[in-house]
């Protein structure tokens, strides 16, 4: 049984990289995580063959080289002409509450902040398989103009936009979240 705490206060992702297949993650097929630092503060918890990863991760100043979120997101009608096409994502900011455990890995309170995108947020799980079910909010910059203008009485605010994140981790599928775009039309 074990029963430890880990903070890892800014390492480096490059020096990081060789690890994360060790600690269940899996990247896009084709893409790279590089530059930036991890920070991390998890509790590790449970028998050898039923450890709990728990904890607040962060990423900053990161870019996932070989992974086109732009032409992931245009994909979907929501998106089009909205998300620039580019064949690196540049993460400026990314933070979640993760806990893996042998039957699922939770990620709750995703904060992503793109800049050529804007800010995704949201939640999701993923299966021991690498099947993802992530219903995810983008606050567009656009959208973020917008809301700007519609506060100095210049203009429209029409919110975010939801979609989900299926497939897997080596090829995530990014799909409308129909349920959640009738919920904010709604509002």
């Amino acid at each position: 049984f074990m029963n430890l705490k880990l903070s890892a206060p800014g390492m480096s992702i490059d020096e990081l990289e060789a690890m994360l297949p060790a600690l269940g993650v899996v990247l896009p097929s084709g893409s790279k995580l590089q530059g930036g630092t991890l920070s991390a503060d998890l509790a590790i918890n449970g028998p050898l063959d039923k450890l709990v990863i728990a904890g607040p991760v962060s990423l900053s100043n990161a870019k996932l080289a070989g992974f086109d979120m732009g032409s992931k997101l245009g994909a979907l009608s929501a998106f089009r002409g909205k998300a620039p096409s580019s064949p690196d994502t540049t993460i400026q900011n990314a933070s979640l509450n993760a806990r893996i455990a042998p039957e699922m890995t939770r990620a709750d309170a995703i904060n992503v902040t793109i800049p050529s995108l804007g800010v995704v947020t949201g939640a999701g799980t993923i299966s021991p398989a690498g099947a993802l079910d992530f219903r995810m909010m983008a606050d567009l910059q656009s959208e973020r103009a917008e809301a700007r203008a519609q506060r100095t009485g210049r203009g429209g605010d029409r919110g975010g936009v939801s979609f989900m994140i299926q497939g897997t981790t080596s090829n995530p599928k990014f799909v409308p979240d129909v349920g959640g775009m009738a919920g904010n039309a709604a509002k």
